[in-house]
């Protein structure tokens, strides 16, 4: 029943997904990028599209972050290409997340076309002024909000007289 896949003839589509820091530079995307098509090729397999999806929001913080850069590779190749392109990726410290899906299981490298076009990969811009994330206090509205006085600010309310009613009662009891 077990049948040996060789990546020179048959082999598997997998996509992976991988996360960079919001801040990572435009050099370092292009360099991991590379080292991804690099890996996959050294393990028999072949880079059939790298794509930049930008920076966008994560829907939860990962490693204090908010925001990220998302890269979405596909190739085609056997188990070490997904096991060796996930270990470069573990590697890099501008990896925030990666996660690899198998497509289709039997594809014929032989016959598979690639477009020069799809293995472009262009890089995104560092984040400008205006994309800075706001602290907590700012999002809270402790920062740069309306001019709000600090509790040591403001004056203590004078004491007034307070007039018990139990007391009267317990007066008269006695």
């Amino acid at each position: 029943m077990s049948q040996t896949q060789t990546a020179g003839k048959h082999a598997r589509e997998y996509e992976t997904i991988y996360v960079l820091r919001p801040d990572v530079a435009k050099d370092s995307q292009e360099k991991i990028a590379q080292r991804v098509g690099e890996a996959v090729t050294r393990e028999g397999g072949k880079l059939t599209t790298i794509e930049n999806w930008g920076r966008r929001q994560l829907a939860y913080a990962v490693k204090k972050v908010k925001r990220g850069v998302y890269v979405y590779a596909k190739y085609v190749g056997g188990g070490g290409a997904v096991s060796e392109v996930e270990r470069n990726l573990r590697m890099l410290d501008d990896v925030l997340k990666y996660q690899t899906v198998q497509v289709r299981q039997d594809v014929d490298i032989a016959t598979l076309t690639i477009d020069a076009e799809a293995l472009k990969f262009e890089a995104v811009e560092l984040p400008g002024e205006d994309e800075v994330e706001d602290s907590i206090e700012r999002q809270l509205g402790f920062e740069g909000g309306p001019d709000r006085h600090s509790r040591d600010d403001m004056s203590e309310p004078e004491e007034e007289e307070f007039e018990n009613p139990l007391a009267d009662n317990a007066e008269d009891a006695q």
